[in-house]
């Protein structure tokens, strides 16, 4: 036996271990917060952490992710990294990540009185409301990293581990972190008790929240064990909880309720887009609701990429050219330590416009981001590549099979913290969306609060969810030939 010492902060922590075991199972189990975005598979380099002690030197994959200057500084990667003694690890600090909680709806009556939560379970992140449903306060709110996050960033990371950690381990997971956070959010109210909650998210966070197995949704037919539309056999706070409904394994309930926050079903033809690890979107014309998912990836998000993070203190949001000077502007003006998802698509703006990339991506050498000390290499060129393709490929499929083109869309709705950050402009110029969507384009905020918070102030609004989702066409665009041929040709960094 042998002993590893966590410090995280001004907190100290000792667990005992194997000789042989791996860093990252240790950090995990003791600080549910440690991040694997590739989810231990030694391929992104993010897992990074400062050791001292008595640990097994470093194989070749940790060695094609550091360099020398890094192993002498005694950074290792948690994911390759081994005890064979005692040992002290330390975790860098990690700021507060800019997690949306603001969001637009439109005017509904609110027919409930009482006390009431809101939440919305991303692959990333989890925003919760606490809200007065007579007046429509918010009273609380919390807004955190999703506590999965050690098992993978995205939902097929998630579902692999549901194999190897086992359901209930994810599934506790996120149940504790909602019960931590509802009870901080009804102490800081002054409130003892709610009614009821109602708690939304995408297939795969619906089925770990309540239990389900998820691995029938990464493997075709893509069977969902449940649609949801119904009370939830777990409570928050000691209340009921309510789950929305679903249209399928990857058009989940947390789109299902950014189309009734965006109200595109008013009338005309409106298009949505939910941008985040996955990228979900809906088209409405004529009464008809058509839905479709895209595997955009969590690169918008900040992981995958080498310089990326999400949008926390020190982050680059915002790039531009000045003269032949690149400026930069970070979160909350601090050093920058990184790029988050809108300022790789600035980045990559002004990349094209200086002719450092071509139209395919090549680039030649690494772009330094004006004096930041932060570079975009050809990888996260790549990455975002196949990101912003998927997008733009899986919004043209959508408009064709409907018979639209862009120029026919006359109103634009784009979710998600990603999408409200985002220079339009700059998304634009690399193709993420057609260029004819420009002037109609919204921003609704976080969609997803937003239409579960209608759905807990209006219980009738509920079954007029239901019936939509249950109306909606999917469309399956792996089985799609039309979207494998957009796919191909959203490749190019140009507009379309």
């Amino acid at each position: 036996m042998c002993e590893l010492t966590i410090v995280s902060g001004e907190t100290r922590r000792i667990v005992p271990a194997e000789a042989g075991a791996l860093v990252s199972d240790l950090l995990r189990q003791a600080v549910p917060s440690f991040a694997l975005p590739c989810a231990g598979n030694h391929t992104c380099g993010k897992c990074r952490v400062q050791i001292t002690g008595e640990v097994e030197p470093p194989d070749g994959a940790e060695r094609r992710l550091l360099d020398e200057a890094d192993l002498a500084a005694g950074i290792r990667l948690a994911c390759s990294c081994r005890l064979a003694g005692n040992a002290t690890v330390t975790l860098q600090a990690e700021g507060k990540s800019k997690i949306i909680a603001w969001n637009q709806t439109p005017p509904f009556e609110r027919t409930e009185t009482g006390y009431g939560i809101a939440v919305d379970i991303g692959t990333t992140t989890v925003a919760m409301q606490l809200f007065d449903r007579a007046s429509g306060a918010v009273l609380a709110e919390r807004l955190a990293e999703n506590a999965q996050r050690g098992f993978g960033a995205d939902v097929i990371s998630r579902i692999e581990a549901c194999k190897t950690e086992g359901l209930d381990v994810l599934s506790g997971r996120i149940n504790g972190q909602l019960e931590q956070m509802a009870a901080e959010c009804l102490r800081e109210a002054g409130v003892d008790h709610i009614e009821e909650s109602v708690v939304t998210g995408n297939s795969t966070m619906l089925h770990l929240y309540e239990g389900l197995d998820p691995a029938s949704l990464a493997v075709v037919p893509f069977d969902v064990q449940s649609f949801f539309g119904c009370m939830s056999r777990r409570t928050l706070a000691g209340a009921p909880v309510y789950l929305p409904r679903c249209i399928g394994a990857y058009v989940g309930a947390d789109i299902v309720c950014a189309i009734l926050a965006s109200d595109m079903l008013s009338g005309g033809v409106q298009l949505l887009a939910d941008i985040g690890t996955n990228g979900e979107m809906a088209l409405a014309r004529d009464g008809k609701l058509l839905c479709c998912s895209t595997a955009a990836g969590p690169a918008f998000e900040g992981a995958g990429l080498s310089c990326g993070m999400p949008a926390a203190p020190g982050a680059i949001r915002a790039v531009w050219r000045e003269g032949d000077k690149i400026r930069f502007e970070t979160v909350q003006d601090q050093p920058a330590q990184g790029v988050c998802g809108s300022g790789i698509l600035d980045a990559l703006a002004v990349m094209l416009e200086t002719e450092a990339i071509d139209d395919s991506g090549f680039l030649e050498e690494d772009f330094a981001i004006g004096d930041s000390g932060v570079q975009i290499d050809q990888r996260d060129v790549r990455q975002i590549q196949l990101a912003k393709s998927a997008i733009c490929a899986g919004l043209i499929t959508l408009m064709e099979e409907e018979g639209v083109d862009a120029a026919g869309i006359e109103r634009f709705c784009i979710a998600g913290g990603f999408g409200s950050s985002m220079n339009f402009d700059s998304a634009c110029a690399i193709g993420l969306f057609p260029a004819a969507l420009h002037d109609k384009t919204g921003f609704i905020g976080n969609g997803a609060l937003g239409g579960a918070s209608m759905l807990l102030m209006n219980k009738s609004l509920r079954e007029k969810s239901e019936q939509f989702a249950r109306q909606a066409t999917e469309l399956s665009l792996s089985a799609s030939p039309a979207f494998m041929d957009y796919y191909v040709d959203c490749m190019s960094f140009m507009e379309f």
